[in-house]
């Protein structure tokens, strides 16, 4: 029984070691990728050029980024129980009735409604809006930014990502406003989310 103990022991030990090897492997890797960018962009003036112009003059997607991020190296911080994680909620979005309001609309939702992410991204803003009261605004991977409005009871916090069909915070009564914002226009919301 003793020898299993400290064989348990030493496994978990080697497991925490192989994951935060890997994770100074992750943060060498993203620091490595900067400073070519930062070496190409010195010596290279079409790709400083392009630099300004593309990246640093338009709005990046961190939605975007994180998907991306997520797909070449995997998450920043590994769990360390990934096979016990079982995921309780993944609705998707469902209301009675929708009205035009201020950019968006308000969808009708049951009393104590708990609002699904529409789709995958990172939470840009929270906080409280005129007219709205408090919102979380996620920027999405498909690079639309969504505001949900009327939420209360969240558990996320500024720039946590949000995967699709995940828990975002409760209605407060019975209206969850949502806006959508994609190239600088609010399109039909109706349409986005059928």
């Amino acid at each position: 029984m003793k020898y299993k103990c400290l064989e348990k022991l030493n496994s978990d030990n080697s497991n925490k070691s192989h994951r935060f090897m890997k994770f100074i492997n992750k943060c060498l890797s993203a620091v490595l990728i900067g400073l070519i960018a930062l070496i190409v962009m010195e010596y290279s003036p079409k790709f400083k050029t392009f630099m300004k112009e593309e990246v640093l003059s338009k709005n990046i997607s961190f939605g975007f980024l994180g998907k991306l991020y997520n797909k070449y190296f995997g998450e920043i911080l590994p769990e360390s129980n990934t096979d016990s994680v079982v995921k309780v909620f993944n609705e998707k979005l469902s209301f009675q009735k929708i009205e035009k309001y201020l950019d968006g609309v308000n969808l009708t939702v049951d009393k104590n409604y708990l609002v699904p992410a529409i789709n995958s991204g990172v939470v840009v803003f929270i906080g409280d809006k005129d007219n709205i009261g408090k919102v979380i605004v996620i920027e999405q991977v498909d690079k639309a930014t969504i505001t949900y409005g009327n939420i209360l009871n969240t558990s996320l916090k500024l720039y946590d990502y949000v995967e699709k069909g995940s828990f975002i915070g409760e209605v407060n009564d019975t209206n969850l406003y949502l806006s959508v914002l994609k190239d600088n226009e609010y399109l039909n919301v109706e349409t986005y989310i059928s």
